[in-house]
C-alpha cells in the first residue's frame, strides 16, 4: 500500500511531536504493509506556516530510519486553500505530492461548493491535478454526496480517510465516506495519521473492509494503483 496523506514528520504541524513518535508511526505503517508514504505537513495561513527547513531536515532524518523498514518517504503538503496557493505552488514555496503535479487541497468544513469548484477549475487550468483531502468531512458532501461529481467533472480527484470509512471519526463521516465509495467517486484512501493514539494509522483494517465490501480490484485501486501514479 501507499499512503498519500500522512502527518508523519515531527515538529512541523499538529502531527507527530517528535522523532521517536515518527519512527513508531513508520513501524506501524510498515507492519500494515505500506511501502511508501507521502509526508503532508499542513500549510494554513496564520495557523500552520509550513517551515521548509524543519520539514526538509525531518524528512531527511526520518527517511534514513524508514529505509531500514523498506519504506520510502516522499515530500508533500496538505494545503488549506486560499488565494496564495497559485504563487506558492509555482514558486515551490510548498511541495506538491512527491513533487509531482498532484496537489492535496483542503478546505474549511463549511466551504460551499462554489468555492471548491472555483479553486479546482483554476488549479486545473494552471496545470495542477488537485486531490480533495478527506472529502467526507465537508458539509456540502455530507448533505449531498453526489455533488462530488461536479468537482470531479472540474478535474479533481477525491480522497477519503481510513478512519472515516471505519467509523472512527463519527457516524456522519462514515455515512458520507461509504456513500462516496458506493457511488464510485473515491480515488484514494489514506491514513491522515497524526500520531499513534487519537489519530493512528488504520490502513490495513480499512483495506480489509473495502476488500470485503467492494472487492479486491477496488481495494488495489484505492490503496496501490492510483497512489502509485502520483509517484511515477
Amino acid at each position: 500500500m501507499i499512503d498519500i496523506h500522512c502527518h508523519i514528520l515531527y515538529g512541523v504541524d499538529d502531527g507527530s511531536p517528535d522523532y521517536e513518535t515518527s519512527c513508531r508511526m513508520v513501524d506501524c505503517l510498515a507492519d500494515e504493509g505500506v511501502s511508501a508514504i507521502i509526508a503532508t505537513p499542513h500549510y494554513r495561513h496564520q495557523m500552520f506556516s509550513y517551515p521548509v527547513q524543519r520539514i526538509e531536515d525531518a524528512l531527511t532524518r526520518l527517511s534514513a530510519y524508514a529505509a531500514g523498514r523498506h519504506v520510502t518517504l516522499f515530500s508533500g503538503c496538505e494545503y488549506h486553500v486560499n488565494h496564495d496557493i497559485f504563487s506558492h505552488l509555482e514558486s515551490g514555496r510548498v511541495h506538491t505530492l512527491a513533487d509531482s503535479d498532484y496537489v492535496l487541497t483542503e478546505y474549511s468544513y463549511t466551504s460551499d461548493l462554489a468555492r471548491i469548484l472555483d479553486y479546482t477549475e483554476e488549479l486545473v487550468m494552471r496545470g495542477w491535478r488537485p486531490i480533495i483531502a478527506h472529502a467526507e468531512r465537508y458539509e456540502v458532501f455530507q448533505r449531498r454526496p453526489r455533488l462530488a461529481e461536479e468537482v470531479i467533472h472540474q478535474g479533481a480527484q477525491i480522497q477519503v480517510n481510513a478512519d472515516s470509512v471505519l467509523g472512527l471519526d463519527g457516524r456522519g463521516m462514515k455515512k458520507c465516506a461509504l456513500k462516496l465509495l458506493d457511488l464510485g467517486l473515491v480515488d484514494y484512501v489514506a491514513s491522515d495519521a497524526h500520531d499513534l493514539d487519537e489519530r493512528a494509522p488504520h490502513l490495513e483494517k480499512c483495506c480489509s473492509l473495502i476488500r470485503k465490501r467492494y472487492g479486491e480490484e477496488a481495494a488495489k485501486m484505492l490503496f496501490e494503483t492510483n497512489p502509485r501514479k502520483i509517484l511515477m
